[in-house]
């Protein structure tokens, strides 16, 4: 793959899906007008985020050298220079602020906040245990609330615990491996105030509770829409997650969860059928 494309780091793009779920769960699925207004946000928040992680790896070149996986990153290996990389970064800008335009003004708001959120993480709440993984699932509820603020649609409270909580599921995951790479840990000063005993408590309480608010949420759609069917659902969730836990506990993986689910057959049968069967039951 060539080094430009490594940089933006496309098997991550599959985080931006979550600004597609208002417009799943509000009715909208089938609208064209939606499916506009949805494309645009997602590829405006794909174009921060690619701002982003191009800003993360320049200021963590060192510490990626030592990480098995991240030492292969463009900058890290030293496959591209870091001037190329900024004037990469400055086009995506400029991509971002035009399509901005098109949104209404509550999608920059949100744009600028994430933008703010990422600044700090990298430079400073990254090196603070449990508010780095905190900083990283409010990343994910902003690109559910960027959806929901493109179509102007009312978005469940439950949906936002479940997308929070089912962050911090995926982000403690990936502390509990990264404890695992000795170099890599003691690189980083977050890592120094985690152990394998307390990720393991935060893994199970993050993992239940995101499995418990979504069928609170299911349950809720049920009685408002008279679709009991919704709650079956919750069996697709609920497999998803003891499989990553399985990813984690057994097959030692768990540093990249996207990796995870878009190269394990059995995760993204299990997504497919979750995807098919709610809009079987909601349309």
């Amino acid at each position: 793959m060539h080094p430009a494309i490594r940089l933006l780091r496309p098997r991550q793009w599959i985080k931006n899906g979550f600004v597609f779920a208002p417009q799943l769960f509000a009715g909208q699925f089938l609208q064209p007008q939606s499916w506009t207004l949805s494309i645009i946000a997602m590829l405006c928040f794909l174009s921060v985020s690619c701002i982003v992680y191009i800003v993360n790896d320049l200021h963590d070149v060192k510490e990626d050298r030592l990480h098995p996986v991240k030492k292969l990153r463009p900058l890290a290996a030293g496959d591209m220079p870091v001037a190329q990389a900024i004037l990469i970064a400055c086009a995506f800008a400029a991509l971002a602020l035009y399509l901005m335009t098109l949104l209404p003004y509550q999608c920059a708001l949100v744009i600028i906040v994430y933008i703010g959120l990422n600044l700090s993480y990298s430079f400073y709440l990254k090196r603070i245990a449990i508010i780095d993984v905190f900083s990283i699932a409010s990343c994910y509820v902003l690109r559910v609330l960027m959806g929901g603020y493109a179509l102007s649609v009312f978005i469940s409270p439950w949906i936002i615990l479940a997308t929070f909580l089912l962050a911090l599921f995926l982000g403690f995951g990936k502390r509990y491996h990264e404890m695992g790479i000795e170099a890599y840990a003691g690189a980083k000063p977050n890592l120094q105030h985690y152990n394998r005993e307390l990720l393991d408590r935060l893994v199970t309480i993050t993992g239940a509770a995101a499995l418990l608010t979504y069928a609170i949420y299911t349950a809720e759609i049920s009685l408002k829409l008279g679709k009991l069917e919704m709650t079956y659902t919750t069996a697709f969730v609920a497999f998803g997650l003891f499989r990553y836990l399985q990813s984690i506990y057994v097959y030692r993986q768990g540093g990249e969860p996207e990796s995870i689910i878009l190269k394990d057959k059995l995760q993204l049968v299990n997504l497919v059928l979750w995807l098919v069967v709610t809009l079987w039951i909601m349309f």
